[in-house]
């Protein structure tokens, strides 16, 4: 028999995910909740338990379409759900998402996605198995067992040089990077978050108004990096946000644009490695929309690892009808890959 426990505040959510293990930095219920209530996201949470054992935690941040609600379509690679280690090895995944059918049906919930943490060791035959859509991608990630000499030596010589001579010429140039302050943070990064999709060719994942309200929710939180790039004139070129897990840092955010021949990407990259190394932690640099920035991101000493995403739809002809009458826009990066899945 399973039963479901709702987690309805901070500390009972953070006990119980404390014990699970695919555990990232955007699992944390400040950066959860803030996401939720930027994007208009109904946030609720819950153990599950099979057979008198937990398994796990699963958050879902809802999304009201009309009369029916889709489920953890985020701007975020991985949230939820997260399991105990125990039942992760006995292969109980489906028995953790089975767990909330109940929770999902009170909701008129039609799609759902599930987001598994990068390297997490889900047997995704028995996922299909079970009937739900499987989704495989690259995330990237620079290891926090290397040093910063470490990385340097993995390199291409070209590579090396290359990192080298952009710190020699951001130094040369008066381009600094330093911790951002409060002002910079809520005045200057909402601006720049949609013109770094723009760069990119994607649509934004953020309004500005979301954009906005993250930044003022997130800004001052201890558990988040915030840094800048700065032109000779102390202008802001750039800005990182990122989440500081405990045993890795999380890249969600960098947002700049070339400067005095310097590349701020660059810079802001080096800057979250280095400060990421020096404190023994790895650093998550997320997936590669494009064949550009995964080059940079495996010629920077980044390793590869394999993240699992699943779909479900409740049921698929009711979504397809849905999707079509309202036209809903994309969510997230893999919408072309689900329109084919439901044949739109």
């Amino acid at each position: 028999m399973t039963a479901v426990y709702e987690l309805d505040n901070e500390q009972a959510y953070e006990a119980e995910v404390s014990q699970c293990v695919g555990v990232t930095g955007y699992h944390q219920w400040f950066f959860v909740s803030a996401l939720a209530d930027a994007l208009n996201y109904e946030f609720r949470a819950f153990a599950v338990d099979s057979a008198g054992e937990r398994l796990g935690v699963v958050p879902l941040l809802f999304r009201r379409r009309g009369p029916v609600s889709t489920v953890n379509f985020v701007p975020v690679g991985c949230i939820g759900p997260v399991i105990r280690g125990e039942a992760l090895r006995a292969g109980r995944i489906g028995e953790l998402l089975h767990g909330v059918r109940s929770i999902l049906r009170r909701h008129r919930t039609v799609a759902t996605r599930w987001a598994f943490s990068p390297g997490l060791a889900v047997n995704t035959g028995d996922l299909v198995n079970l009937g739900f859509e499987v989704f495989e991608w690259e995330n990237y990630v620079i290891p926090g067992t290397k040093s910063v000499d470490d990385l340097l030596k993995s390199m291409s010589r070209s590579r090396r040089q290359s990192v080298n001579r952009h710190i020699r010429r951001g130094q040369d140039r008066g381009v600094t990077v330093q911790e951002a302050s409060t002002e910079e943070i809520v005045r200057w990064l909402p601006e720049q978050v949609a013109a770094v999709f723009e760069r990119q060719g994607r649509p934004p994942l953020y309004t500005l108004s979301a954009a906005r309200s993250l930044a003022e929710r997130l800004a001052a939180h201890p558990r988040m990096l915030w840094r800048s790039v700065k032109g000779p004139d102390g202008s802001v070129a750039g800005v990182t946000g990122c989440v500081v897990g405990d045993d890795r840092v999380w890249g969600w955010l960098i947002s700049g644009a070339p400067v005095n021949g310097v590349s701020v990407q660059l810079l802001c990259y080096w800057d979250l490695i280095t400060w990421s190394l020096d404190r023994g932690l790895g650093l998550d640099l997320g997936g590669a929309p494009n064949e550009g920035i995964r080059e940079l991101k495996t010629s920077l000493g980044a390793d590869v690892e394999t993240a699992v995403r699943v779909f479900q739809f409740h049921p698929r002809a009711a979504y397809k009808a849905a999707f079509a009458m309202r036209n809903w826009g994309p969510v997230h990066a893999n919408w072309d890959r689900i329109r084919m899945i439901i044949g739109d």
